[in-house]
């Protein structure tokens, strides 16, 4: 695909998801993209062809993103008091009507407490307790060779050695938590916290026998020695490698890990990750990567005009033109 083909392709698809709301095909992006345009050099015609060829081009988006969207993270450096952490999470983006797929399969998925059809994807997302930028997701394969733990290892290695990050610390629900995953945060250097399960061992007893009381703490080894504090609040339990920490410091840090969940709320119900209805595995896996280069133009455009949410910036742009370029130059009273 020549350069301009490509560009504006890209330009029409993630910029009619970042200001409709409409589920993307390519026959309805085409139409929304070229609609009050003027045809010339600078500004050609998207067809619904262009943009389908868009989807199944084997190109190398997450360098794109780290590109165009590391400095999301890398403007944050000169802030070193400011904590940063990575939060690995899983969802799924839910196909019922697809068939021919070889990503799909059922899963359950704990935050609609039932099994979906659908693709299962891994993420690990930076954030600064306000910034987010996704590291990067991994699909899992039901039938594959690597389990979610595995691709989550795979995800931190990237956040080391290709954005050279340093989190304060790595936080996880209670599937997370493996061994060997703890293991390589901690020979990054990095310290993790985790929520665990009440049957997790802590110096040979699970921890819900060994706390008496509704609240409590203790420095305890878990499975492979692998030296913890373990904090207790009523049912719920954590684990931290930070053991100079206070149990209110491990409740409190944990909280941000919330900030994962939001995000997956954004990329479903406002920038359409479920939509795509192309039949081409490649297809489906450059719609995430499109759907991320949404939510980082959004995220920019939210910091550099300090506006409070996404989904502010959303309940505007749906009264504005949709722009050609990734060059959002609006002067738009709402967010005064």
């Amino acid at each position: 695909m020549k350069r301009l083909i490509y560009q504006t392709a890209l330009f029409a698809y993630v910029n009619a998801i970042c200001f409709r709301n409409f589920r993307p095909t390519c026959t309805k992006i085409s139409e929304q993209y070229n609609r009050n345009i003027l045809y010339n050099s600078e500004n050609p015609y998207v067809s619904h062809d262009r943009l389908q060829r868009l989807l199944v081009l084997e190109e190398k988006w997450n360098r794109y993103l780290q590109k165009h969207y590391g400095c999301l993270i890398h403007r944050r450096k000169c802030s070193s008091k400011k904590r940063t952490y990575l939060l690995i999470d899983d969802t799924v983006i839910a196909k019922p009507y697809s068939k021919e797929l070889d990503l799909l399969s059922w899963i359950f998925s704990p935050s609609d407490k039932q099994y979906l059809y659908g693709i299962n994807v891994v993420f690990v997302l930076w954030t600064d307790g306000n910034t987010r930028f996704p590291i990067g997701f991994r699909i899992w394969y039901k039938e594959g060779t690597k389990t979610k733990i595995d691709l989550a290892m795979e995800l931190l290695k990237d956040a080391k050695e290709i954005y050279k990050i340093t989190p304060s610390f790595v936080l996880m629900d209670s599937f997370y938590p493996a061994a060997k995953l703890l293991k390589l945060i901690r020979k990054f250097s990095w310290h993790w916290i985790a929520k665990i399960k009440s049957n997790r061992l802590i110096d040979g007893i699970q921890v819900e026998e060994f706390f008496d009381y509704r609240y409590g703490n203790h420095i305890g080894k878990l499975s492979e020695h692998i030296r913890a504090l373990v904090v207790k609040d009523n049912d719920n339990y954590w684990a931290t490698s930070d053991l100079s920490l206070q149990s209110a410091d491990v409740k409190h840090y944990y909280r941000y890990r919330q900030l994962i969940e939001e995000f997956f709320k954004i990329l479903k119900s406002e920038l359409r990750l479920e939509g795509c209805s192309a039949r081409e595995s490649i297809a489906q896996i450059n719609h995430i990567y499109f759907v991320l280069i949404a939510f980082c133009q959004l995220e920019l455009f939210r910091v550099n005009r300090k506006i409070e949410t996404i989904y502010k910036i959303r309940s505007v742009f749906f009264d504005c033109i949709i722009p050609k370029t990734f060059h959002w130059n609006l002067q738009i009273m709402s967010f005064a």
